[in-house]
């Protein structure tokens, strides 16, 4: 008896849309969408019902015709083929259809055999047929509706195996070696080191969503050079600061008029003055200043009180204080001497290098009444000709 076998090509009739004719054929077989696609169309072309007589082939093709698809009747012979294409192995089919489905690119092989042929026309003649295959042949009748794939008898066969490839190699991220790269220049150009360290921060988060890409000990360097360019470039050394010139105030002995008893009383109490400790305190003494023993230093700043006019006891009358920057004088912090009858001086304090604390107290003609106080704030400041005295308000 000459059996007759239903193969499905996999190619849709003309003006078939894909989708519709999928649906149609999912449903008539009694199966999901995703499922049908992946047993039946994705292997196509391949027998779906074997052992069909002439008749009820022809009358089963035509029903999956209207369906929108198209579907051959062959005879089934007495070998089967499998086709391997695009890397999806297909089928099986009579041997004898190969020449109708089989493509330019395409692989086949016995069905059972073990080793796979480049397709050419003609190409099975030249190949011995391989083992026969135990395939299982199922007689059913026909329905109105193409039967399930898993009652053909089909499930029977099996592809053999696929001859094994390399896998392919992932490819190198060029983000990563830029970044690398970058780092580097910013350890030469060190301004460049924050952004550097984004760069890098930016290629490592990349990656990390894209593990098949390579190029990860490239980012890691980057990063960490990136790292020590920043911090290279934040701990670069302070600019030396060019020493301003000091531009040294002579101290000019007090005139006669600005003691009580004039030049002699003046002469006379030098020998009752506190006693120098310093070159800045024999410097005030140059000048017939008597010093009264209260002075600060702080840094390379000394500030010291002196009296500026006696009366006839050698007793001070009027007190003012002399600030020295480095062992050079630049300046009296009182605009005018302070007074015993009017402002009493009653306190400094050199708060740091560049700061000075003066309390006066405001005194009446009583001898002692001196209660309201006053503060100011004197400030050491550099200037373009050397180191100046200002009052901060």
């Amino acid at each position: 008896m000459d059996n007759r076998c239903l193969v499905l090509s996999g190619r849709l009739l003309d003006g078939q849309d894909e989708a519709t004719v999928h649906a149609r054929m999912a449903a008539a077989f009694g199966m999901e969408m995703n499922g049908f696609r992946e047993r039946v169309f994705e292997r196509a072309p391949l027998i779906i019902r074997r052992g069909l007589d002439a008749a009820t082939a022809e009358a089963q093709a035509a029903q999956l015709r209207s369906l929108g698809v198209e579907a051959d009747v062959w005879s089934e012979g007495e070998r089967m083929a499998w086709l391997r294409r695009d890397g999806q192995v297909r089928g099986p089919l009579p041997e004898e259809a190969l020449a109708h489905y089989a493509l330019p690119g395409d692989s086949w092989c016995h069905d059972g055999g073990q080793s796979w042929f480049a397709w050419t026309p003609g190409a099975t003649s030249d190949v011995p047929p391989g083992p026969p295959a135990s395939a299982q042949t199922e007689q059913a009748a026909f329905t109105p509706e193409p039967p399930p794939l898993h009652a053909t008898g089909e499930a029977a066969h099996q592809p053999p195996p696929l001859p094994a490839t390399p896998p392919a190699k992932a490819a190198w991220s060029t983000a990563a070696i830029a970044a690398a790269l970058f780092s580097v220049l910013a350890l030469l150009v060190r301004p460049l080191a924050p952004v550097a360290l984004l760069l890098a921060v930016c290629v490592v988060a990349y990656l990390y969503r894209r593990p098949l890409l390579r190029g990860r000990p490239y980012a890691v360097a980057a990063l960490l050079l990136g790292a020590v360019a920043l911090f290279l470039w934040l701990e670069r050394p302070a600019p030396t600061q060019v020493a301003q010139p000091y531009v040294p105030r002579p101290l000019q002995p007090l005139p006669a008029s600005a003691t009580d008893a004039g030049g002699e009383t003046s002469g006379q109490c030098v020998d009752k003055s506190a006693p120098p400790k310093n070159d800045e305190d024999r410097f005030l003494l140059t000048g017939q200043r008597l010093l009264t023993g209260r002075a600060q230093r702080k840094g390379d700043t000394y500030v010291a009180e002196a009296a500026v006019s006696v009366d006839p006891q050698c007793q001070p009358s009027a007190l003012q204080l002399y600030v020295f920057r480095h062992g050079v004088f630049i300046g009296t912090a009182l605009d005018t001497a302070a007074t015993l009858a009017h402002t009493h001086l009653a306190d400094f304090d050199l708060t740091d290098d560049q700061h000075l604390r003066i309390t006066l107290a405001q005194c009446t003609d009583k001898p002692g009444d001196c209660a309201a106080t006053t503060v100011r704030q004197i400030a050491v400041m550099p200037g373009g000709g050397g180191w100046t005295l200002g009052e901060i308000k």
